[in-house]
């Protein structure tokens, strides 16, 4: 039988090696692809937006003859995977999002995202990116990683447009409106100690019913890299699910 693809996102700071240890893993049983947001030679002439995104994924989609594939994401990653959905259903074979959150609900991030964006001219800018890493990824007492310098130095490698308006995108997104009513399977997949972003959640149940919600013990934002071999078994048991239900 022909590999199933997953197509890995990565998150508003960071690359395509976002999931590397991950698609090593799984590169025997599936077709697994990653590609950078933020490639330079992608962005000439274009303007930043989520449509921007949702077509480069589009076209990744058409360049790779993928007809249909998984969709796996890290944190911002889950807004690009829910747009696509929303807009091409049948290329979308399940979603899994690590780290993922919404947008536009109540909850403390939403407030840090507002607030960092409206306090950016009063700043010079690599103070301002300090700043926003530390009330958007901010370190936990619970992990030894210092996630706010990660945050820090992938975003400083960024255009500083581009990265203002990742981040606006955020305010502006309605994932409830993109969310509600998908029949897409859906794992969501959180750190036990991503209190920031778990705040958001507080209606996915009832947006998703169906969705499989896990906590993996002792991590943070990025689940799967801070828990290996917790994210990769339950990532599996959810694929093979999948597979089992489309044979039958």
């Amino acid at each position: 039988m022909e590999k199933e693809t997953i197509i890995f996102l990565h998150g508003i700071v960071g690359n395509k090696n976002a999931f590397k240890t991950e698609m090593e893993t799984l590169e025997n049983r599936y077709h697994c692809f990653a590609y950078d947001f933020y490639n330079p030679a992608n962005l000439v002439d274009k303007e930043f937006s989520l449509e921007f995104l949702v077509d480069q994924l589009y076209s990744h989609f058409i360049k790779e003859k993928i007809e249909e594939a998984h969709l796996c994401t890290l944190s911002f990653g889950c807004i690009v995977a829910t747009a696509f959905a929303k807009r091409y259903p049948d290329m979308v074979m399940s979603m899994t999002f690590v780290g993922g959150y919404l947008c536009n609900v109540p909850s403390q991030y939403h407030l840090n995202v507002e607030h960092v964006l409206g306090q950016k001219e009063q700043w010079e800018y690599v103070k301002w990116i300090d700043y926003c890493a530390s009330l958007l990824n901010p370190n936990s007492v619970h992990l030894a990683e210092d996630s706010e310098k990660i945050y820090r130095d992938y975003a400083l490698q960024l255009e500083p447009g581009t990265f203002e308006q990742a981040l606006r995108i955020q305010l502006e997104f309605d994932s409830s409106s993109a969310l509600a009513g998908t029949q897409l399977p859906v794992l969501w997949v959180m750190g036990e100690h991503d209190e920031l972003f778990k705040g958001t959640l507080m209606s996915l149940h009832q947006l998703i019913p169906h969705v499989e919600y896990c906590e993996l013990n002792h991590a943070g934002h990025a689940a799967h890299v801070h828990q290996h071999a917790q994210f990769m078994s339950v990532f599996q048991s959810f694929l093979k699910r999948k597979l089992v239900q489309l044979e039958y």
